[in-house]
């Protein structure tokens, strides 16, 4: 099998949440560590990529944005610049109900045709807890110099593969963002 990597991003402000959310408790222990717990046994090598060298307590591969202020798009550019492998499972560090099985889907999904395999449920797509070819890092990387940095806008110059995602929960979707979402 092919190894793949994950790049975990946690670079985000928090602003509604009024602290790191990564970093914050989640039954016992760190919302991030619930996502490296989950892609772990299906990659090679994980990469998070964060403003906090706090996340290097965490004993993975580290980078900070090279772009700030520049959200997701700037995390995903450094993380596929890094990482070693074609393939890499994108998640955010604020999914922490995403499953193994999910990431196993988007990996038996991709083609040689794709560049993205995401998953859609209810008309909304999914970024950020996706499968990334290495191969669009250019196209991402234009876009972030022209400041167009919205990724659902970018997708629509990428080859995806929409995975539907009604058989999964809910939950599993679910952005941790601000208090009120812990609960």
């Amino acid at each position: 099998m092919e190894a793949i990597s994950a790049i975990i991003l946690a670079g985000g402000k928090s602003s509604r949440m009024g602290q790191d959310k990564g970093l914050m408790l989640l039954d016992g222990k760190p919302m991030i560590q619930h996502v490296v717990d989950t892609v772990k046994p299906i990659v090679s090598e994980i990469i998070i990529v964060a403003n906090n060298t706090s996340y290097q307590s965490f004993g993975n591969k580290f980078y900070v944005d090279e772009v700030k202020n520049s959200g997701p798009l700037a995390g995903l550019c450094v993380g596929l610049k890094h990482s070693e492998t074609h393939l890499n499972i994108v998640l955010s560090c604020d999914v922490p109900y995403v499953t193994t099985e999910m990431l196993e889907v988007l990996i038996k999904e991709f083609s040689q045709q794709t560049d993205v395999v995401l998953f859609e449920k209810q008309e909304e797509l999914h970024p950020l807890i996706a499968l990334y070819s290495k191969t669009c890092l250019p196209l991402l990387q234009s876009f972030l110099k022209e400041n167009e940095l919205k990724l659902k806008h970018v997708l629509n110059h990428l080859n995806i593969n929409k995975i539907d995602g009604t058989s999964y929960a809910e939950k599993c979707f679910k952005n941790i963002n601000t208090p009120k979402d812990f609960l």
